[in-house]
């Protein structure tokens, strides 16, 4: 089970880290209706090419097979520098499957994971990792290497989850005005059509999409997505009804929220890329993964 939940968050995941701008003036929003708001979400993904840095925050809540999950993470990107780091606590989640499933979890498994993203390499340091060859805690992978691109990670333009718009249907409903983190955006809701948003998506933002068997996997999903734009066009916050996307992936009847605010845009950030002599690469702990998979599936 813990194997199988995984594999249905590595998408979203790998969305997440591949997400935002530059910092907005505090100015009256445009509030826009008809194919003007269509075209304004559908934009969003552009709008933050010319991204700096951002912070952003996530919570992401799921119910699958009557397991309530819930999982966070905080995060930093500097597009310039072509870096990421994000902290994951999915602790509550881990403990909660073991209580229910009576799984005994691997020393350190509920413990937070740290992602650090440094041009087409990843780091991941979980404590438990210590346990399967990694002394530090701290794995490498080459993206590249694992085929999955040098521009995976779309150029650290920080914007995968906002590709979704481009698959928007239909005319967005505007909710109406509201603050966010002090910034004033209108709150739109649409409905995306996932299949349509790959193929409209970037080959940059295509890689977490295709895990889940491209378009003929997605096809008739849909997701509904909330998005607040702020005066300038940047996204501040997105929140979206995953549960059609855990569907296509086969995971049955499954509820699934995630939100995202993005904030501090043009802020200096400081991220920490681990030292060489920490670092073990993941292409020599494979084999251990696999026992892991195995005896918690």
């Amino acid at each position: 089970m813990i194997r199988k939940l995984t594999l249905a968050l590595a998408a979203p995941l790998l969305l997440v880290a591949t997400s935002c701008a530059s910092e907005a003036d505090n100015g009256a929003v445009e509030v826009r209706t008809g194919a003007a708001a269509t075209q304004a979400l559908q934009a969003a993904p552009d709008a933050v090419t010319e991204a700096g840095t951002a912070s952003m925050e996530m919570v992401m809540e799921m119910a699958i097979e009557g397991r309530a999950i819930e999982m966070r993470a905080t995060g930093a990107m500097d597009a310039e520098a072509q870096q990421m780091t994000m902290e994951l606590d999915m602790g509550a989640m881990f403990r909660g499957l073991a209580e229910q499933t009576g799984e005994s979890l691997p020393e350190g498994l509920d413990e937070p994971m740290r992602v650090v993203a440094d041009g087409t390499t990843m780091y991941v340091q979980m404590p438990f990792l210590s346990a399967l060859g990694a002394p530090s805690g701290w794995l490498s992978m080459d993206l590249e290497e694992l085929g999955m691109g040098a521009d995976t990670l779309g150029a650290y333009d920080l914007r995968g989850t906002l590709e979704t718009l481009r698959g928007a249907t239909g005319e967005p409903e505007v909710v109406g005005t509201e603050e966010v983190r002090g910034v004033e955006t209108t709150h739109y809701r649409v409905t995306v059509d996932l299949a349509q948003a790959l193929e409209e998506a970037p080959e940059s933002a295509r890689a977490a999409l295709e895990q889940m068997g491209g378009a003929a996997g997605l096809e008739g999903a849909e997701m509904v997505v909330d998005i607040w734009i702020d005066a300038d066009g940047l996204p501040r916050r997105q929140s979206m009804d995953m549960g059609s996307m855990f569907g296509a992936m086969g995971m049955g009847a499954a509820s699934a929220t995630m939100t995202i605010e993005y904030f501090d845009f043009g802020e200096p950030v400081d991220i920490e890329v681990p030292a060489p002599e920490e670092v073990t690469p993941f292409t020599d702990v494979m084999g251990a993964f696999g026992g892991l998979g195995s005896a918690v599936s």
